[in-house]
This record gives structure tokens, C-alpha cells and sequence, in this order.
């Protein structure tokens, strides 16, 4: 599996309910350019369920950038690169949160939230891993 499989699976805003069903109930794209998608997603995180806006910039060959545009996260910002190495492929992701509305006073769960995303993350690429996996046994 190359950084450039894992980081179309990871742009491929549409098909994220398949990847991790857990989290993305649903997902309406409702402005699809080619380095710029807007959606509407219902996730579920952290035991809540919400739906959210968010804007997907796409910075190919491995830079994906995830604005929250509303919700209690909103101005929140998900930096992910995903980097070739000799074997395998590095991924950072970068977790820049904010707090809105009444959640602004929950700021002191910060380093919580961000290594709940980290899970997420594993979680995704055992889950691409697995796909590119079945589709090369097929």
C-alpha cells in the first residue's frame, strides 16, 4: 500500500461511511470541485451524534485539510499529510480545535480530543488497509 492509496482512500469524501462506518452516519457532498469539497456529515463521536458542515481541500499528493464550519467544533481545523518512506508511509495529522458556543469552556479537553482522533486514524488505516488487502486478493 503506497501514501498515494492511502491518501485517495482518505480524499474519497463520499465513500468515508464505508471506510468508518462507526463514526460517518451519512454524508451529503453539497459543492464537489476538484480540490474543494463542502459537506453536510452526520457523524457520531465521543458517544454524540451531531451533523455538521465541513469543507474538504484536497492538496494533491498528500495534503488534505478539514475545515469544521459549524457545530461546537467549529473553526476547528484536521491538517493530514500523508508522506512516502522506504516502506510504508508516514502520516501526520495535525488537530488545531476550537471551541464554539456553549463548548467554548472545554478547552481543557484539547489533548483528550486530539487522541481520540489519533484513534480514529488507526482506525482508518486498518480499515484501508484491509480494503486494499481484499481488493488485491479479488
Amino acid at each position: 500500500m503506497t501514501a498515494e492509496d492511502i491518501f485517495n482512500i482518505s480524499v474519497d469524501v463520499a465513500n468515508f461511511h464505508q471506510v468508518l462506518p462507526k463514526y460517518f452516519q451519512s454524508l451529503k457532498i453539497i459543492k464537489d470541485g476538484k480540490h474543494e469539497k463542502i459537506v453536510i456529515e452526520k457523524i457520531s463521536f465521543l458517544g454524540f451524534s451531531s451533523k455538521i458542515k465541513t469543507k474538504h481541500v484536497i492538496l494533491p499528493p498528500n495534503l488534505h485539510h478539514v475545515y469544521i464550519l459549524s457545530g461546537p467544533l467549529k473553526g476547528s481545523l484536521f491538517i493530514e499529510s500523508y508522506n512516502p518512506l522506504k516502506i510504508g508511509t508516514e502520516i501526520i495529522i495535525d488537530v488545531h480545535l476550537k471551541f464554539f458556543g456553549f463548548f467554548s469552556g472545554f478547552n481543557f479537553l484539547n489533548n483528550y480530543i486530539a487522541d481520540k482522533m489519533h484513534q480514529v486514524m488507526n482506525e482508518f488505516i486498518t480499515s484501508v488497509e484491509a480494503k486494499i488487502n481484499k481488493k488485491l486478493i479479488s
